[in-house]
């Protein structure tokens, strides 16, 4: 664990111990440090980092979903994750994909159906640069099942960004909507669909070291001197 990891764990038992009112919390992964506000997690539920991916898994009644009952013809459903990235020392973040998926099902008349869209948003802070976003978007259909048959199907959606630079500290977030609409007469139409994972990919890589720049640089200038000689 490196001194910032330390300090930053100390900081964290110091302020649980003195009843103080900070939320910010600090998991650690193999090659960098996430952050965020546990009173702010909406529907995602607190996330664990397994190597190079932050995982959720939304769970509980009603969990992330959206459903349309006798009384409602559009439910939509929305939450929004915002977390710090900071790389381990000797790391550099290039940017992330995200993908998640669950299951559905929506029966009736052409108005019924259901959706999963938002908004995948990264931003570098050392250095500062300006927002990369990308729309998620599902990777194929939403197919409607027989009218009363309740079965559920499966979904994906995705979404990727790049940093125009390497950075050392970026904030990511995660926009999710659902909805599921089913605009007739019960009980011939209804619809649901649910997340029920969501896996968010770090682009990391080494920092080159100051030899390896040496290197570099001495063989450009090999080649360049070559091209030189070649010239004359």
């Amino acid at each position: 664990m490196t001194c910032k990891k330390i300090l930053a764990a100390l900081a964290l038992a110091l302020g649980v111990q003195t009843g103080a009112s900070a939320a910010i919390v600090t998991i650690d992964g193999d090659f960098f440090d996430i952050s965020f506000d546990d009173a702010l997690i909406g529907l995602f539920g607190t996330p664990a980092i397994v190597g190079d991916e932050i995982k959720w898994f939304p769970s509980g009644s009603p969990g992330f979903s959206a459903k349309v009952t006798g009384a409602d013809d559009l439910v939509v459903t929305s939450s929004t994750f915002a977390l710090k990235i900071t790389a381990d020392d000797g790391y550099q973040l290039t940017g992330s994909s995200l993908s998640e998926g669950g299951d559905y099902f929506f029966f009736g008349n052409a108005v019924s159906g259901v959706s999963a869209s938002g908004q995948l948003r990264m931003t570098s802070l050392t250095p500062s640069a300006a927002t990369v976003i990308d729309g998620i978007t599902p990777d194929g259909t939403f197919t409607a099942n027989p009218a009363l048959t309740f079965t559920t199907n499966n979904w994906s959606a995705s979404a990727v960004v790049a940093l125009s630079a390497p950075a050392t500290s970026a904030n990511i977030t995660i926009q999710n909507i659902l909805a599921a609409w089913a605009a007739g007469a019960p009980p011939l139409q209804a619809a649901f669909i649910e997340k029920k994972e969501v896996t968010l990919s770090v682009g990391v890589v080494p920092i080159p070291e100051p030899s390896t720049w040496a290197m570099l640089g001495l063989g450009v200038g090999m080649i360049g001197f070559a091209i030189r000689r070649k010239m004359r």
